[in-house]
């Protein structure tokens, strides 16, 4: 089965392989020297770290820190820090783990920031691309080349590398490795529209297919009492205080409008440049159509104010009618709103387009995280024995569905340092759609059969299963990433390189005037505040970011 599995992981990965960043991506490590500080380390002596397969006796402790996921939850007994993973990991490979402090998921990288600025840093710990850079330029983290080398596993470096060398590339700095990059399926971070498919039949409405169609089904939503209760409580779209949030956020109604966040694009004037998304033309209509939605009343009132999860509660009560978000709302969020409510019936939709031309949902090939290494640890290698156990017992000759979803219990997310590869979710419905159709299940490894397991137990029936079967089924979300795939859909911010000094020193004075001047155009300023966004955008950083972003793309060539 695993020799198929791999067959299927290739197959895939050159299906995939659609964008020209990807394949001027892919090989060695990245060409543009960083200006990387740290010293390469002496490579343990200890034999556990000359092969993949190496237990260190006597048994290490390796300390790190954790986000813990509001969500996730532990058989009676275990905790983050005693858990089947670690058991697991301490039997495998003698290593300990200790975590020298957990935080919930947004506040991980503030946390962090405070324990980089005083230098008490665990040895092993997941940074964002930023963190990785500053950290490379003050040579804090260890040079983990000669060490990926000697141990990692065969099976895990053939995952790291199915988005062609794009994350390695991006971790590889000054010609040093200087990180383990998260590989996941780049098109997975694509936006797909959610909506409420039991109200748009009470009011007799056709399922949408154009900008149009959305717009319409939008006011019905917030007017004609779509949950037919007799009280004016409902409104079209859902939103909240992070515009630019993956789930509720803005990002797929910009795409609708060939409007692209935080993403540097092919010039549409030509001449073979990069422009920045966030400044062009086609954003400001955007924003002007979500101004008139809002003051319509289409848009609760209220959304600047609201986080997520406020947000999901009142997706959860009834209120809302759509919302932009990702393949995998179903498994937490949605699941809490048809749970509360099984009369709620949700279904997905690709983005619609404002004009004639295909709307394109914008995605990255660069790893949204790292995991580093503490310059001054004693074992290096032991952040791939990490990985290679995450990868053995979830897609190896001993996989187990077991270590991915136990039940109830989210083991995968026990562990911090995985990968996934960068095909594994749209693999996986496209091999169980081909089971259903024909019995052919020679293309799953344990986690596929387990989530074909779940598909037909909804199919038979079992409501609790119908999380995974809205997303891996034949009629789930991972369809509508099939389709974009299929039909070369997909945008790809061509800027894939780990941020400039110049960028980290601008991020945040740009990401806060940009923020700032959509939510003022969003609840009612002039759209033409945009035009003076533009121009501050630019005096305040954006053009030096332009010119040198184009630098580093004509190097490429």
């Amino acid at each position: 089965m695993i020799n198929s599995h791999r067959k299927t992981i290739a197959g895939l990965t050159a299906v995939l392989a659609i964008s020209s960043i990807l394949a001027a991506c892919s090989g060695s490590p990245a060409e543009e020297p960083q200006g990387t500080q740290s010293q390469e380390p002496e490579l343990s002596g200890n034999p556990a770290e000359q092969s993949p397969e190496g237990k260190y006796d006597p048994p290490i402790t390796v300390t790190m820190v954790r986000d813990m996921p509001g969500s996730l939850t532990f058989p009676p007994g275990d905790s983050l820090d005693s858990n089947v993973m670690t058991r697991l990991l301490e039997e495998t490979y003698g290593i300990k783990v200790v975590n020298q402090w957990v935080t919930d998921g947004s506040a991980y990288y503030d946390k962090l920031n405070l324990s980089i600025a005083s230098g008490d840093l665990p040895d092993i710990f997941r940074v964002s691309p930023t963190q990785l850079k500053q950290l490379a330029d003050a040579g804090m983290i260890a040079d983990l080349t000669e060490a990926y080398e000697r141990n990692i596993a065969p099976l895990t470096d053939e995952l790291l590398r199915t988005d062609n060398g794009v994350g390695l590339a991006s971790a590889t700095l000054d010609g040093k490795l200087m990180a383990l990059p998260y590989v996941n399926a780049a098109t997975e971070g694509s936006q797909m529209i959610w909506l409420r498919k039991d109200w748009l039949d009470n009011l007799g409405l056709p399922e949408p297919e154009t900008m149009e169609d959305i717009f319409r089904i939008s006011k019905a939503f917030t007017f004609d009492d779509p949950d037919q209760n007799g009280r004016d409580d409902t409104y079209g779209f859902g939103f909240h205080s992070n515009i630019f949030g993956g789930f509720g956020g803005m990002t797929g109604f910009f795409n609708s409008y060939h409007a692209y966040k935080d993403t540097w694009i092919q010039d549409p004037a030509g001449g073979g440049g990069l422009v920045q998304g966030n400044i062009q033309p086609e954003m400001k209509e955007a924003l002007a159509a979500l101004q008139e939605l809002y003051k319509n009343g289409e848009i609760d009132r209220e959304f600047s104010v609201k986080t997520a999860e406020q947000l999901l509660q009142d997706i959860v009560s009834g209120k809302i009618g759509m919302f932009f978000g990702g393949f995998a709302e179903p498994l937490n969020k949605l699941n809490r709103a048809v749970t509360n409510d099984p009369a709620q019936v949700w279904e997905m939709y690709p983005l619609p387009s404002i004009d004639g031309k295909p709307a394109r949902p914008q995605v990255t090939a660069m790893p949204g995280h790292y995991w580093v290494v503490n310059k001054n640890s004693e074992n290096p290698g032991a952040v791939f024995k990490m990985l290679n156990l995450f990868v053995e017992k979830n897609f190896g000759e001993t996989a187990e569905f077991k270590y991915m979803y136990d039940g109830e219990y989210a083991v995968y997310q026990y562990q911090d340092v995985r990968t996934f590869g960068a095909v594994k979710n749209l693999q996986h419905h496209l091999a169980i759609r081909e089971a259903l159709e024909n019995g052919n299940e020679e293309n799953l490894n344990p986690e596929g059969l387990g989530y074909l397991d779940q598909v037909k137990q909804y199919q038979a029936g079992d409501p609790s299963m119908w999380r995974y079967a809205k997303i891996f089924g034949p009629d789930g979300s991972l369809k509508v990433i099939d389709q974009y795939v299929r039909e070369d859909r997909l945008l790809y911010d061509e800027y894939y390189g780990i941020p400039s000094e110049l960028m980290v020193d601008r991020k945040s004075i740009l990401a806060d005037l940009t923020s700032e001047t959509f939510t003022k155009i969003l609840l009612g300023e002039s759209i033409d505040l945009f035009d003076k966004y533009v121009e501050d955008w630019n005096r305040l950083g954006g053009s030096e970011l332009t010119e040198e972003v184009n630098g580093w793309y004509a190097g490429l060539n």
